[in-house]
């Protein structure tokens, strides 16, 4: 999977990590700790960006540190643990991380935004967290295909390393949203808010119509039913209204 990320030649690792380093160097709750030692095959660090292994200038101000972006894969057993695995692994990693997660064949992609917790410079406060949907690399879907090949990183044009991180970052959303137009579409960080906000609003419209589905299912009176029918009608067009705009 890193191999489409296409990274310079020169940031380009292959250092394990054991699970027992893993835990020396990472404050675990109880809970982490379960997950690690059942859920977690391996971890491995897959790249490592700098300035002298990329040539662009890092990015330092009094919210981010950008000296050096982190691409690491982790092999896990169970998909339901995405979640919970992903918010670990970042948390452990000061510096911000591009996190493969691979199970049962299949990949996803994680990743967030660290500020820099103003109370203690040392520890970072994780923002704006998404993950993509697991997928395949040998399938013939088209939409994977043109994403994992939007993921090209020569192809980001940039000045420092949070400008690169922002860029790369942008494309993960985008298979989310080419999944909801069944073609795959193309965005940059300039565009990438008005998706989060219909993505956002589309969710929202969903979980409505979720809960309307159990009301209705419960509900014994007739003219209930008939109110809690018209209400569903127009979440399931505005539903339509709201894809139509993410094209």
């Amino acid at each position: 999977m890193i191999t489409h990320f296409n990274i310079p030649p020169g940031a380009c690792i292959n250092v394990p990590i054991t699970k027992k380093q893993f835990a020396e160097k990472t404050a675990l709750s109880s809970m982490e700790k379960r997950i690690l030692r059942e859920d977690v095959e391996r971890i491995t660090m897959k790249g490592l960006l700098q300035t002298r292994t990329t040539g662009i200038a890092s990015y330092n101000d009094s919210d981010y540190n950008y000296d050096q972006i982190i691409f690491a894969e982790v092999d896990i057993r169970d998909q339901g643990k995405t979640a919970l695995i992903s918010a670990m692994m970042q948390k452990a990693f000061p510096a911000p991380l591009f996190l493969i997660l691979h199970c049962g064949g299949a990949y996803c992609v994680n990743g967030c935004v660290k500020r820099i917790n103003q109370s203690d410079s040392s520890k970072r406060v994780i923002e704006d967290m998404q993950t993509t949907r697991y997928f395949s690399l040998n399938n013939d879907d088209k939409i994977v295909s043109d994403w994992l090949q939007s993921l090209d990183s020569t192809k980001i044009i940039c000045s420092n390393l949070k400008e690169w991180f922002d860029a790369l970052s942008s494309k993960l959303l985008m298979l989310q949203v080419s999944d909801e137009t069944g073609t795959f579409v193309q965005a940059d960080v300039y565009s990438i808010m008005d998706y989060k906000e219909l993505l956002g609003q589309l969710e929202e419209n969903r979980e409505e119509q979720r809960h309307l589905l159990t009301e209705i299912k419960a509900e014994t009176q007739f003219n209930r039913i008939i109110k809690l029918n018209s209400k569903l009608k127009e979440l399931q067009i505005r539903e339509q209204e709201l894809k139509k705009r993410i094209k």
